[in-house]
């Protein structure tokens, strides 16, 4: 175990470049069958246009529209980028448990969202954005990290917006306005009929 505690930075572009890279090493395969299927994209768009005539000759010979062999090319591309999407999902799923139980518990410093596996701490200042999304829950960010809290959690919606309502009166001046546009509903207090 580490006796000391570390202090460290880092800044967003080192974020990103680590980001690619991890990405690339943890899923190494779906890297290269991508980079795969780009090629044989541009190789297959370069063998069209290099053969465009004795192509066009042999699709008029049979009765067949010009326009197939690129359409068979972005159909094909197409069906490769929805496996590739799938193959990913796939992945990454056998990685975590996302079906676990989430705890989520409020504190006087912030947010808590729990599983058996992680947990994550929110502190009010480091939340970005707050948003209502219609018929799914309260949407909290940081960054591009999203956290949901679903509506089936709360015992109602009354719960939920006043949740809400505390946890928008913590936000950073800059988070609020990029909340406020929506959580409108919520903000307001039971009894309130302005804006109906």
């Amino acid at each position: 175990m580490l006796e000391r505690e570390l202090v460290y930075r880092m800044p967003f572009e080192r974020l990103l470049k680590v980001s690619r890279l991890a990405s690339r090493k943890a899923f190494g395969v779906s890297w290269l069958l991508m980079l795969g299927l780009f090629a044989i994209y541009v190789i297959a768009l370069a063998v069209i246009l290099a053969f465009d005539r004795p192509i066009n000759d042999w699709l008029a010979t049979h009765g067949l529209p010009e326009i197939l062999p690129f359409g068979a090319i972005i159909a094909g591309f197409l069906i490769a980028c929805w496996w590739l999407r799938r193959r990913g999902l796939k992945t990454s799923k056998g990685r975590a448990d996302y079906d676990s139980e989430v705890r989520f518990r409020t504190d006087p410093d912030g947010l808590r969202f729990a599983t058996p596996e992680i947990e994550y701490f929110l502190r009010w200042h480091g939340i970005s954005q707050l948003m209502l999304v219609e018929g799914q829950g309260l949407l909290t960010s940081h960054g591009n990290l999203f956290f949901l809290l679903p509506n089936e959690a709360f015992g109602n919606l009354a719960e939920r917006d006043a949740l809400t309502r505390d946890v928008f009166a913590r936000l950073s001046e800059a988070a609020r306005a990029r909340s406020l546009n929506f959580i409108p509903p919520a903000l307001r207090q039971p009894g309130d009929t302005s804006g109906t």
